[in-house]
């Protein structure tokens, strides 16, 4: 009988059962392993580059330091843009005013990536290699900014190509249906960066849903939610360091009604800066009608329980209010599929065969519609691509280690861009693929070592890289609002 410290908790709820999304079992682990023996030839470039980052153990940027290098100023970590291949000139020419913005600040290289910028199937490693620079710790006059912006559709630039370049650089991503919402989000960005005063409040939301019939929501709430607006005794209160104001909407407060509140800057205090929401993403079947437009909504308060859920109860892009004041907002959504949905399934290799879950992959509708909001568009997002794990915020034996989330918000909220911020994940992804690729080694010269140990690791490793910036990974809170970090 599995204990709760052996439950790898998923955060996703199945549209068509009304229930979570499983847990993996040891037949799905075996296929995991199948899986990895068969591409370690080809990945053996990505392990030296993780096992590289994750032995130093070192929560340095990726910039490379000589002196007083700052990976905030962009006169030094510099700033760039890599378009599709054959991409709608509208759809550049709309970015124009944020290519602008960032020459005008005088980003040190402002390089565009666009005629041969990206062949169709190239790696990073081959990418890299044409403009003569490796994936190691980045020096910007080689050539490659620190910030590199992807223009792109992940059936043309792939997410894994992000989640490996991202490693070392600051990897954002933007994508959108039409030319306009390029625009929009453009133009909000400059508007928020050169405003005598930014729309937003000195305020952090906290959004998290509770069921008592759902074991990964009281998980969350016990081991992140209640302890970031309570403080333990290790950490005050979440904002309290930095002088923000928590806005907490824990399990019954954390309605479908309450999160379009925080978007409208309906609550007390108005628009938050910063919107960290935890709780279940929706997922569909392949291919469904709702699937495209729905998947990685968001589980509310709403609902009651398990065998059925209806759009009642999820919070879609289509419920993003008309009137939502969402202009200058940062929104760490932790919740499966919150970012976007790959084709074939990252945690079920049977019969050495990935299962499909969607005709194509593609990036949620939510993060979108906040990002291209017409009253302005929110900064950027933070959400995780595929199905979202309890090892993000839980170590060795269930224990509660939700220090990587409060560090990225921290950052956040003292002004550094976000992605620079975020390269906790990165550290943590390149440190437990190292732990995992030993316990690989342990397992082949051991056979009868648990397969549960290992599937751990595994969701644990991919959890951390699938993180994603979406937006412009520059973007950062009001910088001369912010205190410093100390």
């Amino acid at each position: 009988m599995s204990t709760d410290d052996d439950v790898i908790h998923p955060f996703g709820i199945h549209a068509s059962t009304g229930r979570p999304l499983g847990d993996l079992t040891d037949e799905v682990i075996e296929g995991l392993l199948a899986g990895d023996r068969a591409q370690r030839q080809d990945t053996g470039s990505v392990k030296l580059a993780l096992d590289a980052r994750g032995e130093s153990g070192s929560r340095a940027f990726a910039l490379a330091n000589e002196g007083d290098s700052d990976p905030n100023d962009l006169t030094q970590a510099g700033w760039g843009v890599l378009f599709a291949p054959g991409l709608d000139p509208k759809i550049k020419q709309a970015l124009r005013p944020l290519i602008e913005h960032r020459r005008s600040e005088g980003a040190t290289p402002c390089v565009i990536f666009d005629e041969d910028g990206f062949r169709p199937g190239e790696t990073v490693f081959q990418w890299l290699k044409r403009r003569k620079v490796a994936l190691d710790v980045v020096n910007p006059a080689r050539g490659v900014p620190y910030y590199l912006l992807i223009v792109a559709p992940p059936d043309v630039i792939p997410f894994e190509f992000q989640y490996t370049l991202d490693l070392y650089w600051a990897v954002g991503r933007l994508w959108f249906d039409t030319p306009d919402e390029f625009r929009r989000y453009a133009e909000s960005v400059v508007r928020y960066e050169t405003a005598a005063k930014p729309p937003t409040g000195r305020q952090i939301a906290l959004f998290a849903p509770e069921h008592e019939f759902d074991a990964a929501t009281q998980l969350f709430t016990r081991q992140v939610a209640v302890p970031m607006r309570d403080g333990d005794g290790a950490s005050q209160p979440l904002g309290a360091r930095m002088k923000y104001t928590l806005r907490p909407f824990l399990g019954e407060a954390a309605t479908k009604a309450n999160l379009a509140n925080i978007f409208r800057g309906s609550i007390d205090g108005g628009a938050p800066a910063l919107l960290f929401s935890g709780g279940h993403g929706m997922q569909f079947e392949n291919g469904a009608a709702s699937q495209l437009g729905a998947q990685g909504a968001l589980v509310c308060q709403d609902w009651d329980r398990l065998g059925e859920i209806t759009a009642r109860d999820w919070f879609a892009a289509t419920d993003v209010p008309a009137d939502a004041k969402v202009h200058g907002l940062i929104h760490f959504m932790f919740a499966c599929h919150g970012g976007g949905v790959p084709q074939f399934d990252n945690y079920d290799r049977l019969n050495q065969s990935p299962r499909q879950i969607a005709p194509r992959p593609f990036f949620s509708k939510l993060p979108q519609a906040l990002l291209a909001h017409p009253n302005g568009g929110a900064l950027a997002v933070l959400a995780h691509i595929e199905r979202a794990w309890a090892y993000s915020f839980q170590g060795d034996g269930g224990t509660p280690q939700s220090q990587g989330f409060r560090n990225v918000l921290s950052r956040l909220m003292a002004g550094h861009r976000i992605g620079e911020a975020t390269d906790t994940f990165n550290v943590k992804w390149a440190s437990i693929a190292t732990r995992l690729s030993d316990a690989l080694y342990d397992r082949e010269l051991d056979p009868t070592q648990p397969l549960r140990a290992i599937g751990q690791l595994w969701v644990a490793r991919d959890d951390a890289r699938n993180f994603m910036v979406l937006g412009d990974p520059a973007v950062r809170l009001r910088e001369s609002e912010m205190p410093p970090l100390a």
